[in-house]
Order: structure tokens, then C-alpha cells, then sequence
């Protein structure tokens, strides 16, 4: 396993992207996350389904915890695309 500084992994993501090694990528010292090879070329459906569940959740809850609606979200995206034309 190699481990690799956010800001290493982010300047080095295609080389790192392309490796078979299991990647520890740690943020001041302390893990942030992982980067696991993946060599098949499809996600298994209940792979993809315990994804979609996992990711939601964790939407649904950081959007609790900050107060902010779905359709706050949707106009903001809007807003920042009016002011990018």
C-alpha cells in the first residue's frame, strides 16, 4: 500500500489512477480516504445500487445538518451558471 498526501495524490492522480496499488491518502497527518485500484471494466449492480444509497445519504444528511433544501440547491447552481455567461 502506498501512501500519498491529498495534495500528492491531486498532482500525481493519473499516475496514481493508472497503478494497481491500494492508495492511503491522508489530509494533516490523518487518513482521508482511500484509492482502490478497480480492474474490471462494470460495477456490479448491487455495487453501483449500495453506491447511489451510500452517497445519498450522505447528501441528505450534510444537507440537514446545514439547513439548506434541495430546491436551494438546484437555484444556486442556477445562479452561478447565469453569472459564468
Amino acid at each position: 500500500m502506498k501512501v500519498a498526501t491529498l495534495r500528492d495524490f491531486r498532482d500525481r492522480a493519473t499516475t496514481m489512477l493508472r497503478s494497481r496499488d491500494l492508495v492511503l491518502i491522508t489530509r494533516d497527518g490523518l487518513p482521508a480516504g482511500f484509492f482502490v485500484p478497480w480492474t474490471q471494466p462494470e460495477l456490479p449492480d448491487d455495487v453501483k445500487r449500495g453506491i447511489y444509497v451510500g452517497l445519498s445519504q450522505r447528501a441528505r444528511g450534510e444537507m440537514k445538518a446545514k439547513h439548506v433544501t434541495e430546491r436551494q440547491i438546484v437555484a444556486d447552481f442556477r445562479a452561478a451558471r447565469r453569472a459564468r455567461r
